[in-house]
């Protein structure tokens, strides 16, 4: 007798018989008991319910095996079974309709430039620019992507911005989108990827809106400076905050105002090693060049767009191309 041919012994077995403490039955499965013991029961309770008198030892003993959590089932999945659940997931996570998380740019300056020039877009647009940003200029990991490769990525992330900006955004909002989205797909050319494919990127979190270009995060100076005391400062706001004790609060901050004088009155190189380090980072950012791989397309129609990357394309894998576009194609044309 086959092992195959108790399946639908097992799960009748599962819906005629769920003990508990209560029920009075003797061979009650009991939470904490070891596999032995839970054999045995399960080797009584196909006797008893079900008549499998010729069941052999192994059926109990795998019928055992699987017994989990107070007497539930839990059955092993062949790696067929899980590949055709991961597609099934897939095509499910597909037909919800959900939005793209906005995406926090550290540079200051560049973020609030995003953000205010898609005020108002549709949520189209919104979907289809951080998909962008995430999937072909500040991706994370490229695999065994080539160098080539991934900076013919990040010239198609652009002209994927390029085509929203011309068919979605007017105006100022498109120039400044386009400013913003140029500064993005430069801090990910400026991007260092390891062998395992994880790519890091140095971004600066620059001067304050409207602050001056020799404007320095004070806060991170003071962290670098002295550490434990920052570290400190920060529990001590923390503890104050909880308690409500303004009193406290006023101490913490009295204190953390004499590390930032110290550094200006004794450290001074410090703000200065700052500014021109900020500054330095500014220029090759200025003078760093985007790929043109995909420069030149035809941005019309999103037909005529994604038929003319395709034609284009001569670096990315057919593989990586047809996701990106069939995501690139869901995000702008779905409803809302």
């Amino acid at each position: 007798m086959k092992i195959t041919s108790y399946t639908n012994t097992v799960n009748f077995l599962q819906t005629i018989h769920t003990p508990s403490k209560e029920d009075g039955n003797p061979q009650a499965l009991k939470k904490g008991q070891d596999v032995v013991t839970i054999g045995k029961e399960a080797r009584s309770l196909f006797d008893s319910h079900i008549q499998l008198q010729e069941a052999p030892e192994e059926i109990a003993q795998e019928i055992a095996s699987r017994f989990k959590n107070e007497g539930k089932l839990n059955y092993i999945e062949s790696e067929e079974q899980l590949a055709i659940r991961a597609e099934q997931q897939a095509r499910l996570d597909e037909e919800i309709e959900h939005n793209v998380l906005a995406i926090i740019i550290p540079h200051i300056q560049t973020n609030e430039k995003l953000v205010n020039s898609l005020k108002g877009a549709s949520q189209q647009a919104l979907d289809a620019t951080y998909s962008t940003i995430s999937q072909n200029l500040l991706v994370h990991n490229v695999g065994n992507m080539t160098e080539e490769q991934r900076q013919a990525m990040i010239s198609l992330g652009l002209e994927k911005a390029q085509f929203i900006a011309d068919n979605y955004l007017q105006g100022k909002q498109a120039k400044d989108f386009m400013e913003a989205m140029t500064t993005i797909a430069k801090f990910a050319v400026n991007g260092v990827k390891n062998d395992n494919g994880t790519v890091s990127y140095t971004i600066e979190k620059g001067p304050l809106v409207h602050a001056p270009d020799d404007y320095i995060h004070i806060d991170d100076l003071v962290k670098e400076a002295y550490p434990e005391k920052w570290q400190s400062f920060k529990d001590k706001i923390v503890a104050a905050t909880e308690k409500q004790d303004k009193d406290a609060l006023v101490e913490a901050f009295k204190e953390y105002n004499q590390l930032v004088k110290s550094i200006y009155t004794n450290q001074p190189h410090l703000v200065q090693e700052k500014i021109k380090d900020y500054g330095n980072w500014q220029k090759n950012i200025k003078n760093t060049e985007v790929s043109k791989q995909f420069s030149q397309l035809d941005k019309t129609s999103l037909s005529n767009f994604m038929e003319d990357i395709k034609t284009t394309n001569a670096w990315l894998s057919n593989e990586f191309l047809a996701k990106d576009l069939k995501n690139f194609q869901r995000y702008l044309t779905r409803n809302h």
